[in-house]
């Protein structure tokens, strides 16, 4: 097929290099690889606005509600979070009633957002990115942590993991480092809020701000997630997708990425989470087992190579 008979499907995404952006960036990598489709990833608002005079997409896919659909062409809206403010709340009610399909990256967000035609494609790892941590018996832990501090219930779970952390640390006979990856305007906040906790001469508690996760997971030994708002944390299957034992408390979607006690622990309170990481830091081959299984479900669940398929499925109903 000639490149001019493929179809072209135009993906728009917010400019921020968030989730959204990168779910973008991937599509589009995937489906230009495809013998049938190309794909062109816009997102500044320079391109957004061009896009009227220079494309003649045979499908949009849009995570803005904004974004309408000329020509009369199929537009597919994906929504991959919880909608704050009721100005977005109209317009993605809005966007949902004029799309040709709405998408949603979990039942758990389906449900909360109360689109009972939502189809559900989950988010997906390029497993291929990330390579395989090998886990050592040493004299010490790494803890990692991996979260954005943009709301307030984010940043609020961080606080409450620093509770059980430095809980625990007291207990502890090794040193414990726990390192701490995420950006947002809160920030400063709560490594102040941190900072009045009364911390344990064994642990360390250090802060590398807005920087590449991934970096960090080859010498962590636990990734350690806490949140009260949250889908499906990208930060935790990327944590799964390099092998890492993953805990978090249970928010979101995460009870459809995780079977706990199996591929990685959900925490039912903050005394079970304290426990689940004491048996891991207590357990070397509890942790390689278990970070053996979490790298397989991603394989065989969240891999692009998994997901891309639904995306093309859904593609076919409307061009």
């Amino acid at each position: 097929m000639s490149e001019s008979q493929k179809k072209f499907v135009l993906i728009i995404t917010p400019h921020i290099k968030g989730g959204p952006w990168q779910w973008g960036v991937d599509l589009v990598f995937n489906l230009n690889k495809t013998k049938e489709f190309k794909a062109k990833h816009i997102f500044t608002l320079k391109d957004k606005f061009l896009s009227f005079f220079e494309f003649k997409p045979d499908l949009i896919h849009t995570t803005n509600p904004l974004a309408f659909s000329f020509l009369m062409k199929p537009l597919v809206l994906t929504i991959h979070g919880k909608i704050h403010g009721n100005f977005w709340k109209f317009f993605y009610w809005i966007g949902s009633c004029r799309a040709s399909a709405v998408t949603v990256p979990s039942e758990f967000l389906k449900n909360l957002l109360n689109i009972k035609n939502a189809i559900v494609i989950p988010n997906a790892i390029n497993i291929s990115n990330f390579d395989e941590v090998k886990p050592e018996e040493r004299g010490f832990f790494n803890i990692l942590t991996v979260t954005k501090f943009w709301f307030p219930d984010k940043t609020r779970g961080l606080f409450e993991l620093a509770q059980l952390i430095f809980n625990l640390a007291k207990d502890f006979d090794k040193r414990i480092n726990w390192r701490i990856v995420g950006y947002g305007p809160l920030l400063e906040d709560i490594k102040k809020s941190v900072m009045l906790l009364e911390r344990p001469k064994n642990l360390s508690v250090q802060w590398f701000g807005q920087d590449i996760p991934k970096k960090y997971f080859s010498d962590s030994d636990i990734f350690a997630y806490f949140s009260y708002e949250d889908n499906m944390p990208i930060a935790l299957m990327e944590a799964m997708a390099s092998g890492l034992p993953v805990v978090t408390n249970e928010v979101g979607a995460v009870v459809e990425i995780i079977d706990s006690g199996n591929d990685g622990f959900i925490a039912q309170n903050n005394q079970d989470y304290q426990n689940i990481l004491l048996k891991l830091m207590s357990g070397f081959s509890l942790r390689q087992n278990v970070g053996l299984a979490a790298r397989k479900k991603i394989k065989e669940k969240f891999n692009w190579e998994a997901v891309f398929p639904k995306w093309l499925e859904l593609y076919d109903k409307f061009i």
